[in-house]
Parts: structure tokens; sequence; C-alpha cells
């Protein structure tokens, strides 16, 4: 499952046990939190935890939690301890991190391998070319943005490798959440310069697996893109994905039509903007292993009942998270 939980944040002043959490409303809940943190709405974390049950999952790829302690917490509030949390601090000025939480029991070890020092080294458009966007490079000395050279991952690219019994590596899972659209000062419309640097960090880190464990050795990327990496119309800074790998959407590999892929909804004014942001990717090894009807977008329901879409931001703010999680099964035979 690869899912997105938009602000994972669980630093409580106080132990909490996980009985009391079934009579605290979301009013009350708030008060446990250390002095100047907000907490994640108790009923959207309790919401969450039930989306994981329901699916049970032996792997979840997380973006946006809010630091070791949060993980840990909700793993044992909310999930009753049922799974191995792995999480490496990346240097997210948001202290959103990726993270992955692994079933007990499974007949597997697992490490995992941090890469938030990964260089990712680019330049902003006023840096490229200062004359064309002067307003922009003057506002720029007003910050700090470092040496295009020296720049390094915001978000860490964490990998979980999975061993069996021999000790033999079975697969390797990598957790993304590349560069939002967010941009307040103009510094890179869009996010795509830095973006486009973190896809190739992707490629590189990719390739690095694939030297140690051989050229066939199965790896899963999963998490935000924050943009159109699908095949139907490819944002530019996804087209290396498919020039230079073999990785390909689980959702694309099982047939689902555009409409069914959908992971995030937002508006603007009074338009409504749906795409797929989330995904599963897979190396050729594993398109084989991919199970038959396995791949889908999870859709959030109450009472059995799927929820409609979200057509206003209040709506969107009752769900559990503004993404829908992404799940596929894969036989590792």
């Amino acid at each position: 499952m690869a899912y997105n939980v938009q602000d994972l944040f669980l630093q409580t002043a106080y132990r909490i046990d996980p009985a009391h959490t079934e009579s605290l409303s979301d009013s009350h809940w708030a008060l446990l939190a250390e002095p100047d943190q907000e907490l994640k709405p108790l009923s959207k974390l309790k919401a969450i935890a039930r989306v994981i049950r329901d699916e049970d999952p032996d792997c979840v790829c997380l973006s946006e939690v809010g630091g070791a302690s949060a993980l840990n917490d909700f793993n044992q509030i909310f999930l009753a301890g049922d799974y191995l949390p792995f999480i490496t601090p990346g240097s997210s000025q948001r202290g959103i991190e990726n993270a992955f939480l692994l079933k007990k029991g499974l007949s597997m070890t697992a490490s995992v391998v941090s890469h938030r020092d990964w260089p990712i080294a680019f330049k902003y458009l006023h840096e490229e070319d200062p004359a064309a966007y002067a307003v922009t490079a003057l506002i720029a000395e007003y910050h700090d943005l470092g040496d295009p050279r020296d720049r390094r991952l915001a978000r860490d690219m964490p990998v979980l490798h999975l061993y069996d019994r021999q000790g033999k590596c079975r697969l390797s899972v990598m957790a993304v959440h590349l560069k939002s659209g967010f941009d307040p000062h103009g510094f890179d419309p869009g996010g795509t310069k830095q973006r486009a640097a973190e896809v190739q960090a992707l490629i590189a880190i990719c390739d690095g697996i694939c030297q140690e464990h051989g050229a066939e050795h199965p790896v899963a990327v999963a998490g935000d893109f924050n943009g159109n990496a699908s095949r139907d119309g490819t944002a530019p800074e996804f087209l290396p994905i498919y020039a230079e790998t073999d990785l390909e959407d689980a959702l694309h590999l099982a047939g689902l039509p555009r409409h069914e892929r959908l992971t995030h909804v937002t508006f603007f004014g009074r338009k409504t903007t749906a795409r797929q942001l989330d995904y599963l990717f897979l190396s050729s090894s594993l398109h084989g292993r991919l199970v038959a009807g396995s791949a889908y977008v999870h859709r959030y329901a109450e009472g059995g009942n799927p929820l409609m879409e979200p057509f206003s931001f209040r709506d969107r703010d009752l769900l559990p998270s503004d993404h829908y999680p992404v799940v596929c099964t894969l036989d590792l035979g």
C-alpha cells in the first residue's frame, strides 16, 4: 500500500492508553498535544487505521509522517502494535517523512537504507537566466537557497530491503514523496525543477540497487509523486522514468481506466481538479507477479457505503487524508 496520510502528527504530552481513545472526542484529543503541537484529529487517525486494517497489507509505504515517535505511537495506539515501523529522518522543513510499516510475523527480515544526503544539483529559473527573471533573482537574495551544486533531497527516499530465510534479498521497496507544486516565492513554478532532479535521483538509486543485487532484482517505488507520472499525458519531469527504467505503474499494468486511478482532488475557485498523484511503480521482474484484480485505489467508506468524491475543501477535510491510498498484491513465490 502507498498512502499519503496527510500530516500525521501525533506528539502527545501524555502516554495514551489505546482504550481511552474510544471515549475521547476530537476536541478532547487536541488538548493532549505537546506545547505548540497540533495533533492530527483523532477521528482521522482512527479512520486511517481502519483503512489499513481493512486492506491488511504486509507493507505500507507512508508519506507525511511527523517523525519516529508519531509512527511508533500510531502503530501502538491504533494498530495494536501489529506492524514493525521503519523511518529515517530527512530534512523536510515541515517535519514530514517517508516511512514503512511492515507486518509482524512475515517469513522475511528487513533493513532500511536512507538516502537523505543524496545530491540533487539543479538550478532555479532565475539562476539559469538572472536577466529574464530579475525580480525573482532580487527576491532570492533575501532567502538562503544555497549553492545549486550542494542541494540535497528535501525528503528522504528510504529503501526497505526484504530478505528470505536464506538471506537472499527478494524485494526492495522505495518510499518517495516528490516536490509539490507549492511555490510561494516563484523560485520554481509548479515545483518542476526540483521534482525533475528528484526523479533523476530516484532513477540513480534504483540503478544502484540493481547493481548491488542484480539487473533483474525486483524493485517497487511507492508514494506521492505530486504530478502526472502516468503514461497518459506524462508530465515532462517524469518522462525519464519510461525512457531510462523498466518501471511501470501497477494501476496501468492492471488496465484500470484513468478515472479509476485518481488519488487526489483539489479546488481552484469553482474548478475541481482530480489527478493521480500516488503510484506503485514495479520493475519488469514484478510485472508478471502482479496478482490479477489486486491493483486499485482504495475509496473511503462509512458504514460500508462508499463516500462520494469531495466537491469542496470542506468535503475533503472530512476525509481521513486528502489522498486515497493505492494497493496491489505481488506474488513473490
